[in-house]
């Protein structure tokens, strides 16, 4: 083992030399590290990250860890080794117990570095053993002993950061980052720093890397030194905690002291920051700390009209070469020229001379917002799901660590897509890079498990009729169409665009200049379309019915015996997103005599009499003649009179707003569908039938979604490009063992899963113009959100699309959402208050004269 996840995380030359005492190779005479005295306080992560590494299991089933012995090149310790194991077959002792006495035999000191101890002490609590281990060792082995342990850990020092290593800018830097995270970290990891971390070409990298540890989230509150970054519940960091509020004032101390900061590689020597804008220092030096991140691509560089400003005033020019404008480049890179890219966003240090303006809701402290996660409630091994409607708002899953020492965690059940550890790169100038992926199911124990390999693609360019070529990852427009280069294929979005200077009484901005009539068709694909001229712009004639999906029976539509004899056929309505999917099936097969129904069927279902059951199958045993009216758990009583049916901002008609929110769809309008808003917000009013509701804070950002007739309110909101071809090499590394995951509720539930504020809800839907619209909203249970939270949920929906746009570990290791290659940010839609028509708008100022002589009153 090495020291990825502690060493590099020392903010001391005492505490990062102590722990490399611990790790690296030293004599067998080294004396013990007392790493808590060396590290202190200032460093609690850097000490539980080394406890972490070297926690001693019990021994459980001892008899597997006997090839351990042979890794040590002392027969007297082979031998102790092997009694004491055997023993404890028969007598259970402590592992702190048996390696006590292995370490009296003479086995040496416990150090992760060693062959013989690091068989024994692993993260995953999971026999592993080293690269390093030799030859002669292995020989030893033989047999079937030789096979369990022999082969290398497929997952290496960390799988998460290693999705990383196709961001780099340089071939030297890509083979670094595959050696760092495959096995070979202290032999390359100084050379990785200095030659591609701290280089601002490689900036896509680092923000890549410092994703997987420390993602951007909400909030920062509670710190002492840095107290001007208090009171900002919506601004988004990485790191605001005491910890390295604490450290941001060791190293200002340090400053003043030594005179000279070290950032990103280079000495910056100071004049005495105690009379030359002190402020400004403790700014810089707690934004080099608590990491804030720009709310545009999760960047973490300092604004360089700061920098110049600050060195210009400050930098001792005796003992420095460099001009400022050479130094602050380096921390806010400019794009390239040639790419056509507007400069980076980077993080002004002006707001933070100042205190946070937020203001509590209560004297708690309170800014109505709860982010239950943030305080990482669960422990290690587990991860930390959101629930909105549980007691505690959180609950702890048993999780997969993502290598040996990765601080990514993912959840029981999920299926994990990762780089193979050899990763194929080609180092000759115009050869494209092959990706080349597995995937695999994280199992109950721990480890992942049932891997299986992904069809491999190329990093190809896309290029156009005419020869305009574009990398691949790369988001581009084609008049109004926004598009993506992926693996060289290409995917826009088909609304139809105005040409200019020419007038056209017939334009609709729909899909192939459709007109905006309402009849309804089901693709084969299972989603609905407004008329079969749209369908009919995304699939061939015969790949659609008449009639909205939902309004027909899936089951009697669907081939004779199509469910096996014992089970009983239930209509699930999904949207299938490969095109191996299609037909999309719309129902699914429940076995109501099975001996176990949650072994089958997982997930509460609501029936049409308003009762909440565990499963399908437990829904059929109390009824069979039941029908489910959505699948989750009822959302209101059973008393609570018939509900209406609603159009949801799909274009599809729901029996009640609670089944369409099963669905993660909100209601556009109350009533059954019957008309077809307009892609092209300045044609005016859209809806001429449809009152929409009144908005329910003034504070809402007006977006009409795609297709929809009234706009929602909406913190923010963001279109995603996907590629099918990716959905099909997903699909073929499943062999069909899920397949509700690749589909349109599957990807929208792990989106889900990245929103950390308990205040928003995610809604999303496949729209007519290609691509998936996704918003975040204020919480259904809130009446009247305040600006903050509508503040809350615009920065989890731009947290979400740039971790998209980067390619985020977060983004690519999760299967369903690898696919997801481009997301675009929706600004609130013009005049979308016009939508509400002339009632709604006497009814606002109403409103506030009554709520006004309430309170006078």
């Amino acid at each position: 083992m090495r020291p990825i996840g502690c060493c590099g995380q020392a903010r001391t030359s005492e505490c990062l030399q102590a722990c490399r005492a611990v790790f690296e190779p030293s004599n067998a005479s080294q004396d013990h590290v007392d790493i808590e005295s060396s590290c202190g306080d200032r460093n609690l992560d850097v000490v539980q990250c080394i406890h972490n590494h070297t926690d001693m299991a019990p021994l459980a089933n001892a008899e597997q860890y006997l090839p351990c012995c042979e890794y040590s090149n002392k027969e007297h310790c082979r031998h102790t080794c092997r009694n004491l194991l055997h023993q404890n077959v028969t007598q259970i002792e402590r592992s702190e117990v048996i390696f006590t006495r292995l370490e009296a035999a003479g086995c040496g000191t416990p150090l992760p570095h060693l062959p013989f101890w690091q068989c024994f002490l692993t993260v995953t609590r999971k026999l592993y053993v080293p690269a390093g281990g030799g030859l002669q060792s292995q020989r030893r082995l033989g047999g079937k002993a030789a096979e369990a342990v022999g082969g290398p850990n497929h997952l290496g020092m960390d799988a998460a950061k290693r999705q990383c290593c196709e961001q780099a800018s340089s071939h030297r830097c890509r083979r670094l980052c595959t050696q760092i995270f495959t096995s070979d970290w202290w032999e390359t990891r100084a050379s990785f720093d200095s030659e591609c971390l701290e280089q601002p070409d490689e900036r896509e990298l680092r923000r890549c890397v410092e994703s997987v540890d420390a993602p951007c989230e909400q909030g920062c509150d509670g710190l002492s030194f840095c107290s001007n970054y208090n009171n900002r519940p919506t601004e988004l960091f990485r790191s605001c905690t005491p910890a390295h509020d604490a450290a941001a004032r060791e190293d200002f101390l340090m400053l003043q002291q030594r005179g000279f900061v070290r950032v990103l590689g280079q000495e910056l020597f100071i004049k005495n920051t105690t009379r030359c804008a002190p402020d400004k220092w403790q700014a810089l030096v707690c934004a080099l700390q608590l990491q804030p991140c720009t709310r545009m691509g999760l960047f973490n560089g300092i604004c360089s009209e700061d920098c110049n400003e600050l060195l210009e005033e400050c930098l001792d020019w005796t003992r420095q070469q460099k001009r400022p404008q050479a130094i602050c480049s380096r921390l806010q890179p400019q794009s390239s020229a040639e790419e056509d890219e507007e400069p980076l966003p980077c993080i002004s240090l002006r707001s933070y001379l100042k205190k946070g303006s937020a203001e509590p809701q209560d004297a708690v402290g309170h800014y109505g917002l709860t982010s239950p996660c943030s305080k990482k409630p669960c422990n290690a091994s587990e991860v930390c799901v959101l629930q909105r409607r549980g007691i505690q708002g959180y609950a702890c899953i048993p999780g997969c660590s993502l290598g040996q020492a990765s601080s990514l965690i993912v959840p029981f059940g999920a299926y994990v897509r990762l780089s193979k550890s050899s990763i194929h790169t080609k180092s000759d100038v115009g050869q494209l890079l092959t990706a080349e992926h597995i995937v695999c199911s994280c199992g109950l124990q721990g480890h992942l498990e049932q891997c299986q390999p992904l069809p491999s693609y190329s990093h190809a360019h896309c290029t156009l009729p005419g020869g305009r070529s574009f990398r691949h990852g790369s988001s581009f427009y084609l008049e109004c169409n926004l598009c993506s280069c992926f693996a060289g294929e290409i995917t826009c979005t088909k609304k139809q665009c105005r040409l200019p200077g020419f007038t056209d009484s017939s334009f609709t901005s729909l899909p192939c200049n459709c007109a905006a009539h309402y009849v309804p068709v089901c693709g084969s694909n299972g989603n609905t379309y407004p008329s079969a001229c749209v369908a009919k712009c995304h699939m061939p004639e015969g790949n659609y019915v008449y009639g909205a999906c939902n309004a027909r029976n899936a089951c009697q539509a669907a081939a004779p015996n199509s469910c096996p004899q014992g089970t009983q056929c239930l209509d699930k309505r999904k949207v299938c997103l490969a095109s191996m999917q299609r037909p999309c099936q719309q129902y699914v097969c429940v076995n109501a005599t099975a001996s176990n129904c949650s072994s089958y069927h997982q997930g509460e279902v609501c029936d049409t009499q308003g009762r909440t059951h565990p499963n399908a199958c437990a829904l059929l045993r109390d009824n069979p003649s039941g029908q489910v009216a959505y699948w989750s758990a009822c959302q209101s009583s059973r008393s609570a009179p018939s509900p209406s049916p609603v159009c949801g901002i799909n274009g599809v008609t729901y029996r009640s707003i609670y089944a369409a929110r099963a669905e993660y769809v909100l209601t556009d309008y109350v009533g059954r569908c019957r008309e077809v808003g307009l892609l092209a917000s300045e044609m005016g009013r859209r809806c001429r039938t449809v009152q929409c509701p009144a908005p329910v804070s003034k504070n809402c950002r007006l977006i009409v979604p795609p297709g929809a007739c009234c706009p929602l309110c909406a913190g923010g909101a963001f279109r995603i490009i996907y590629s099918r071809k990716q959905f099909d090499r997903a699909m073929y590394g499943l062999r069909a063992q899920s397949s509700t995951l690749l589909t349109l509720h599957g990807v929208l539930q792990q989106l889900d899963g990245l929103v950390q504020v308990s205040e928003c809800q995610l809604t999303g839907f496949l729209t007519m113009e290609v691509g998936i619209f996704v918003a975040l909203v204020p919480s259904s249970t809130i009446k009247r959100p305040t600006r903050l939270q509508l503040e809350a949920c615009a920065r989890e929906a731009e947290k979400i699309s740039s971790l998209i746009n980067a390619q985020s570990p977060r983004i690519t290791t999760n299967l369903a959402l690898s696919c997801l290659t481009v997301s675009h940010l929706l600004e609130p839609t013009p005049n979308a208050a016009n939508l509400y028509g002339s009632r709604t708008l006497w009814l606002m100022p109403l409103i506030f004269f009554v709520g006004r002589s309430l309170v006078v009153g």
